[in-house]
């Protein structure tokens, strides 16, 4: 087994309790299907983009003047300098105004924020990684750096599950790592159109075909709250520990470092205490509609 490989929270590029933004250039914008697209930012300020560095689960605050603010998740990959990707579905104000922008827009940007993914964790374990809808996209950099340092971990999973065929995000990247042996991929859809011929059903119902070695596996999840729940559940009503089953949560977040309290989760921020979380530090509040 290798050494371990350090991802560090990392701190934001425009400092803790500032509300400023610095410019970044939309590069290149990539249709991933009807109204998801991947877009490539750049840094303008040489300095900041040579400084830059977040770990695989953080998010920036991108933000387009007169609009608002939107927190998207980072989903290139994490040793990859040169890249800096986010994948956003079109679903309100400010994601419409930055698609509406195109190739070279200027937009906002503040961070990286909140706490990853437990990479420090993966070490000599099953690594399964659980994924609904446009919740690969923080899941995205895990693949990337565990594909990386393939020998850090012993069986790599990832479950897919979409609502059509067409609505599944990176689907050539998914073809590659389906046919990559370092990596075990299932993907369903709810509804199977045009030449499917793979699994059709919720992405939870995949976890029947899993030999899961619940002793000695991270799980990491991330899709709509109901996936989260079930999914959590069953991992660990299969007897994984509550303290390595990890979930990423989707809160409504205005400042990135607990100043704000719009994105309040019991006692905890998610933007600062999450978006990752392990279920036992979260299990007294999750699943309750009020919290």
């Amino acid at each position: 087994m290798s050494a371990q490989v350090a991802f560090d929270r990392a701190e934001p590029i425009c400092g803790m309790d500032t509300w400023m933004p610095v410019p970044a250039r939309i590069e290149s914008i990539i249709d991933e299907n009807f109204n998801t697209h991947t877009f490539a930012l750049k840094l303008l300020d040489d300095e900041l983009a040579r400084r830059y560095r977040w770990a695989p689960g953080q998010f920036n605050m991108l933000y387009l003047p007169g609009v608002g603010e939107a927190a998207i998740s980072i989903c290139s990959d994490p040793e990859n300098g040169k890249e800096l990707l986010h994948t956003i579905r079109i679903a309100g104000s400010v994601t419409s105004g930055l698609k509406k922008l195109g190739p070279g827009g200027i937009v906002g940007l503040r961070g990286p924020f909140g706490r990853g993914w437990p990479m420090e964790e993966v070490e000599g374990r099953d690594v399964v990684l659980v994924a609904g809808g446009i919740g690969l996209a923080p899941l995205r950099p895990v693949v990337y750096s565990l594909l990386h340092h393939r020998e850090r971990v012993r069986r790599l999973v990832l479950l897919y599950g979409s609502r059509s065929p067409e609505e599944c995000l990176y689907a050539n990247e998914i073809r590659e790592w389906y046919d990559d042996p370092r990596i075990d991929v299932l993907v369903t859809v709810d509804n199977a159109t045009g030449d499917w011929a793979g699994p059709v059903g919720v992405v939870t119902k995949l976890l029947a075909r899993l030999k899961l070695d619940s002793s000695n596996s991270v799980v990491m999840v991330c899709g709509p709250r109901i996936l989260n729940r079930v999914a959590a559940w069953q991992f660990l009503q299969s007897h994984v520990p509550a303290d390595r089953v990890y979930v990423s949560l989707e809160r409504n977040m205005n400042c990135g470092f607990g100043r704000c309290g719009h994105c309040q989760y019991g006692s905890k921020f998610v933007c600062k205490d999450g978006p990752v979380f392990p279920f036992s530090e979260i299990a007294s509040i999750f699943g309750k509609e009020e919290v």
